[in-house]
């Protein structure tokens, strides 16, 4: 276990006894047929504690240094990164359908790097979907746009 992960280790440890404290002291556990407002937290508090020290009991020992990234492999995410911003920026510009048929066309197209085919059929069949799921069954007000 490398220095950063005890130090985290200790953090989330600190967090989880205070959340549990909280919980318990502040909120009131309540009963198990009536749980009170501090049952969740309290529950929450004590799987993150048990989550921490089985962290440090079964942690392995530090491997050799091993790269987070190899050369070329930060472009992904770095591109998927700028089609979700792009996305949200566009969706109150150009409207729901419009953003979201550009946000799989360049999501195909950049990320998964699929054929033109696919990425057609994926691009209107999950924009059709995703507006007939979010409109007509959910009933969520979508930004109008150049289509809808």
């Amino acid at each position: 276990m490398t220095r950063y992960e005890k130090f985290s280790a200790v953090v989330f440890s600190i967090i989880a006894i205070f959340v549990l404290y909280y919980g318990v002291f502040v909120l009131k556990l309540g009963t198990i047929e009536e749980p009170g407002p501090g049952f969740f937290p309290a529950l929450c508090g004590a799987g993150i504690l048990v989550l921490c020290l089985l962290w440090v009991v079964t942690a392995p020992k530090p491997a050799a240094h091993v790269p987070f990234w190899n050369e070329g492999e930060w472009l992904a995410p770095l591109l998927a990164v700028v089609c979700i911003t792009a996305y949200t920026a566009l969706m109150e510009v150009i409207g729901y359908v419009s953003s979201t048929f550009l946000f799989l066309v360049a999501w195909q197209i950049f990320i998964v790097r699929e054929k033109w085919v696919r990425i057609g059929i994926i691009a209107v069949t999950g924009t059709a979907v995703m507006y007939l799921l979010f409109s007509s069954l959910l009933g969520v007000p979508l930004p109008d746009g150049l289509l809808l």
